[in-house]
This record gives structure tokens, sequence and C-alpha cells, in this order.
């Protein structure tokens, strides 16, 4: 009798494994693939608005079909020379799984003063208009304030493109909203030999959220990108999260360099 009952609880636990992997695996786990029309205008001007940036791009699901409706554009950086920009696309699906792609864009215009660190031509002008103010202050003063400014500009100068792109990804995690979860990376800017083999998840410093613990988030981590070691170029992966409530992280963006 003891040893039919083993049998049949055995079989239970089994069928009741089964199920639940069935169960499982009918969940949707998906996002939808954003893509982008071979036609659409890759030139991008300050005033473009985001029906302008969204013209062309489409997200399908396999599961809820067209889900364009949910495209929207969350950020727009330049690169450190000003000449061009990336656009980051997400869409989602009924099953608030979450899509980020991103599309680069030329400029037609000079975009070096939305970059982080740099001087404008207005922060001349007013440096030269506090410097003819105090046209009547006395000249020791007037060539100390001349050294401190010069002082200043060669730090500026001395930025590394390690610091530059760790400026620009706070300021896009301070954009974020408060429910919205944090990615943390150790660095965002690398730089590697060719044919250094490289592991994607040795670059995550943190994750943070105000529902969802670290080692839920960590599980759920995408990886958007990628990098061809064996061949010299610029390539970039893009990070991000989405917690149980929906809510994605910012796209944490790691340049590799390989040389």
């Amino acid at each position: 009798m003891r040893k039919w009952l083993i049998v049949l609880m055995a079989a239970v636990a089994i069928g009741a494994t089964g199920i639940l992997g069935w169960l499982y695996m009918r969940q949707d786990r998906k996002g939808p693939e954003i893509t982008i029309a071979e036609s659409k205008k890759n030139s991008y001007t300050a005033d473009m608005t985001t029906e302008d940036l969204l013209e062309g791009v489409k997200a399908v699901d396999d599961r809820d079909g067209d889900v364009s409706s949910s495209l929207t554009v969350e950020n727009v950086y330049p690169n450190e020379k000003g000449d061009e920009v990336t656009v980051v696309y997400v869409a989602k699906d009924n099953s608030n799984n979450v899509t980020k792609v991103t599309y680069h864009m030329t400029s037609e215009e000079n975009l070096m003063g939305f970059t982080s660190g740099a001087r404008t031509s207005s922060d001349n002008t007013d440096t030269d208009t506090d410097t003819d103010t105090d046209a009547d202050a006395e000249t020791d003063e007037a060539l100390q304030d001349e050294n401190e400014i010069d002082s200043e500009d060669e730090e500026e100068s001395e930025i590394t493109e390690e610091e530059k792109a760790q400026e620009r990804e706070e300021e896009k995690i301070d954009q974020l909203n408060p429910q919205d979860p944090r990615f943390y990376l150790n660095t965002y800017y690398v730089e590697i030999a060719k044919g250094t083999q490289i592991d994607r998840l040795s670059y995550v410093k943190d994750i943070q959220d105000d529902k969802d613990s670290t080692s839920d988030l960590y599980r759920k981590i995408q990886i958007t990108g990628t990098v061809d070691v064996n061949t010299p170029g610029t390539y970039e992966l893009t990070y991000y999260v989405v917690d149980s409530n929906g809510n994605a992280s910012n796209g944490a963006v790691l340049t590799i360099v390989v040389k």
C-alpha cells in the first residue's frame, strides 16, 4: 500500500511539474520587434518633434500584432563631435514586455552646445562681459581672474572619453520618473585590443528600483547591440530592465572601441 502511495505521489508531482512547465512556456516573455524603414530620413534637426522621429518606425509583436501605438522616443543625445545623434525608441506589448532600439541620425547643425561639459558661444560671451565689467578692478585681480578661467578651460579639455560618457549617462538617469528602475554600469566607455573577449554582464554595477530587488532585476537584464572583437571599430551595447510593474529603466549605453 505504501509503495502505491509513493508511486501516486510521484505521478502527481510529475504531472504538476508538467503543467507548470506548460504554463511557463505559454507565457509571453518576448517583446515586440521594432523596425525602421529604409526610406526613413536619417538627418536630424533640433526642431524635429516626436512625431517626426517616429515616422517610418513600426513595432510588431508575435502575439499582439501591431503595437506601434506604444512606440515612444525615450531619449535623443548627440555624440562627442556634435554631428550625429542617437535616438532611443521604446515599445511594449500587452504583457508589458519592453523592447528598445537605437537609431543613429546625422545632424544638419552642430550640437556641441548640448554635449556635457561643452562650452557654448554664450559662455565665452559672458566671460568677456564679466572681464569688461571688472575693468575698473585692480590689474592684479584681473590677471588672476584670467588665469583662473584659463585653468578651468584646461581642466575641461582634459576630460576623458570615459568621463564624458559617464556624464551623459548620468544625465539620462536624472530624467527618469521616480518609479523607473535605475541601471548603472561600472564604466560607459572601454577600449580593448582586437581579439579580446568580453563578458557583457561584468560591466553591470547596480540596478535600483522602488519595487523589485536587485537580484530579481539582474535576471531580467536585456542587452541590445553587437560587438565584433575581431574588427576594429566603435560599438555600442545598450543595457536595460523592466520591473514587475512594467516600468523600463534607462538604456545604459556602453561604448566599446576595438583597436
